[in-house]
């Protein structure tokens, strides 16, 4: 049997480059048996990676880590492409599809102070003392813990903003790329998700692929050069895809994302949502509560939305039992983030 590639586009970025070979590993895993896969990654430079002197809100918002990438699918170049959920867009274009996404990562934020795990924590910190984030988010939430803080707008890869340890008293990542990049001894401390929400998709890696898409089996007999004996056969991207698809993931993104759709919110709103299966048992920091026994579980959203006007913070959250079995599991999880949203627009 021949071997399908994979063209997989991806950011240029240490960490895109890590989480999407990450991604195509577990693509190729899955599907193993049914389908033997090779990849190649396709890398380039988005917008976003070269506007680092401007804030996100400033010129574009969440789109400009993934229209190159789109434009990629569009032109041929790539069949699938590899994003950070929370760097998508709530609602994707028409011509494209979430088509799958991995099982969570740790969805907290992270503090890290100079020392690392024996470095001063954040609530710790002296009055006045420097912290920073290049997200409104972060800021709205780290302000009402610590009010008498100053935060100050950084952007830039991993690597980068860690530096900035050097010239100020501490910094906040997110820890799924922390740990992604094997510096999760960086870490001074994670923040629970009752201190500080996650962005909506912090933690989920998503592939992303044009609707109806195909990809095309280049050989089956002989060298990939000699044309005789050699055909093409059209296998469907959305059957590879589901193999290495995590359901319960899929059902939680489907629900973060469609709070963000129903507040018309992107990166320049300082708004957030989290959710999480919850069971009997105790959930931990992470939002997680082992494996799930039934079918049956209740899903659990939480919203927070800075309102401008008032300068309030408002919290709100909602939940519902969803069937993981069922063709309408993604709808009712997307029913429950639409839910959401209007509780909170019942404060505004």
């Amino acid at each position: 049997m021949s071997e399908l590639k994979l063209r997989i586009a991806t950011r240029k970025s240490a960490l895109a480059l890590a989480q999407t070979t990450m991604a195509a590993d577990a693509i190729v895993a899955a599907n193993a048996v049914a389908e033997p896969l090779t990849y190649e990654l396709v890398s380039m430079t988005t917008e976003g990676d070269r506007r680092l002197d401007k804030s996100l809100a400033s010129f574009g918002g969440k789109g400009v880590f993934i229209k190159e990438l789109e434009i990629a699918l569009l032109e041929g170049r790539a069949d699938i492409a590899i994003h950070s959920l929370k760097d998508m867009p709530a609602e994707v274009l028409p011509q494209f599809k979430l088509a799958a996404v991995l099982k969570r990562e740790d969805p907290r934020d992270a503090f890290l102070s100079r020392g690392g795990a024996a470095g001063i924590r954040f609530m710790d910190l002296p009055a006045g003392a420097c912290v920073g984030t290049g997200s409104i988010r972060r800021v709205v939430q780290l302000k009402a813990l610590r009010p008498d803080l100053e935060y100050v707008p950084i952007r830039g890869n991993i690597q980068t903003r860690i530096g900035k340890l050097a010239e100020l008293d501490g910094v906040v990542l997110a820890a799924a790329g922390l740990k992604r990049m094997g510096l999760a001894d960086q870490v001074t401390e994670y923040f629970s998700t009752e201190q500080m929400l996650p962005a909506s998709g912090q933690g989920i890696l998503a592939i992303e692929t044009l609707n109806d898409a195909t990809v095309q089996e280049s050989r089956i007999f002989g060298h990939p050069e000699q044309s005789e004996g050699s055909c093409e056969i059209s296998v469907n991207l959305s059957q590879i895809l589901a193999r290495v698809n995590d359901v319960e993931t899929f059902c939680i993104a489907s629900a973060e994302m469609a709070y963000l759709k129903a507040l018309n919110a992107g990166c320049q709103f300082p708004v957030a949502s989290f959710a999480e299966f919850v069971c009997d048992d105790s959930v931990d920091d992470r939002g997680t509560c082992g494996a799930l026994e039934e079918n049956v579980q209740t899903l659990k959203i939480r919203g927070i939305y800075w309102d401008e006007k008032s300068e309030k913070l408002i919290r709100a959250e909602t939940s519902g039992a969803l069937d993981l079995n069922s063709a309408d599991c993604v709808l009712h999880a997307k029913n429950l983030g639409v839910e959401l949203a209007r509780e909170i627009q019942k404060q505004l």
